[in-house]
């Protein structure tokens, strides 16, 4: 096995782990407490920035200005997604932030192998279905969004799972 396909194969476990540990969240704590105004519309934020990463890599040539543009979106995305954590603090059970947590671990790991795949010429199909996928995420998140307000952990217009 080559170095790109090991990449390959590490990008996709470390993207079904996040898609799991995304469902979970989503799914188990996000329908058990429900979401604030700001998480609403800031986790689609997070996904929509993480697409935009990942699609440098999945249609521009590795070189200048793509490299350090896919640099900046990368490390803004990475930023980005701990915004959210001052109002988990206060509203998050000790599994949501474990979940967080290795998300926050995941992250990273999945730009950079893009990256490495990208900067190899290997994996265009897998580099595609990166921000296909998440941008669908993001949607749903849009989408599903107004049914999970703050008031879902008291029972009113709550989506329960």
């Amino acid at each position: 096995m080559t170095g790109a396909s090991l990449t390959a194969v590490g990008l996709v476990a470390l993207f079904l782990a996040q898609a799991c540990l995304m469902l979970v969240d989503e799914w188990l704590f996000h329908r058990r407490r429900g979401l604030e105004p700001w998480e609403r519309w800031g986790h689609p934020l997070d996904s929509i920035v993480y697409a935009a990463a990942l699609l440098v890599p999945a249609l521009a040539p590795p070189r200048a200005p793509w490299g350090p543009l896919y640099a900046a979106l990368a490390v803004a995305s990475c930023l980005l997604i701990t915004k959210d954590e001052w109002v988990h603090a206060r509203s998050c059970a000790a599994g949501e932030h474990w979940v967080h947590a290795v998300l926050f671990l995941i992250h990273p790991a999945v730009l950079i192998f893009s990256g490495f795949l990208w900067a190899s010429g290997e994996g265009a199909s897998l580099r595609l279905s990166l921000p296909v996928a998440v941008a669908a995420f993001a949607a749903y998140q849009i989408v599903a969004g107004g049914g999970r307000g703050a008031r879902a952990r008291d029972g009113v217009g709550a989506s329960h799972a």
